[in-house]
């Protein structure tokens, strides 16, 4: 054997004689514990970014979605003001994606500022049920955003998490005039007549 072949194989005769006293229930139980931890650790993760929102914020570029989401006038307090979640909205986002987003976060390979998440309707209509719903629910107001003559308006014409709303109306009419996210509420005139408690009722529902 070449001298210069001892030292790896010397490496090699000393981890198999350390597997052999360890033996195969050694080994076993050293796997399955680091299994544990691993599995342990990552429902850790999943409850947290659940629950707290905070957890989020853990990395500086996310701490602007964070205090948007906590305390802004956009749509994702709006959101959290009747219990929605971050995981509700991106319930995608899996724990490997949080395990893989840690890494890119401590090595510097991320991009910033984020690119923005294309949300589809459908995320939004899990809760919000149907357009048609919608435009039931906002028919009280003097200009019902969601009853368009344009039917290829989607939510997010309009919504954005953690954003300003546009009053997308206003980009071809004079007078569009939308109601926007916590400004004033200005009901039709046939339904000033109603009743406050009725009008009160409607509002919970937009």
């Amino acid at each position: 054997m070449d001298k210069v072949d001892q030292p790896d194989h010397e490496q090699k005769v000393k981890r198999n004689n350390i597997f052999k006293r360890l033996g195969f229930f050694g080994t076993g139980f050293c796997v399955l514990f680091f299994l544990i931890v691993a599995v342990g650790a990552g429902f850790s993760v999943d409850h947290l970014s659940r629950s707290d929102p905070n957890f989020c914020a853990s990395c500086h570029n996310m701490t602007g979605h964070v205090d948007s989401y906590l305390h802004s006038n956009h749509m994702d307090n709006v959101h959290l003001k009747v219990g929605v979640g971050c995981k509700d909205c991106h319930s995608d986002y899996k724990v490997q994606d949080e395990v893989s987003s840690l890494v890119n976060y401590i090595s510097g390979n991320y991009q910033q500022p984020f690119e923005k998440i294309k949300v589809k309707d459908d995320m939004c209509l899990k809760c919000h049920i149907s357009m048609e719903y919608q435009a039931d629910s906002t028919d009280y107001l003097f200009r019902n955003p969601h009853r368009s003559h344009w039917d290829s308006l989607r939510c997010t014409s309009c919504h954005f998490s953690h954003a300003e709303q546009v009053d997308y109306c206003s980009s071809c009419h004079d007078n569009g005039g939308q109601r926007m996210t916590g400004s004033e509420i200005t009901p039709r005139f046939d339904v000033l007549l109603k009743d406050e408690t009725d009008i009160m009722e409607d509002s919970i529902k937009q």
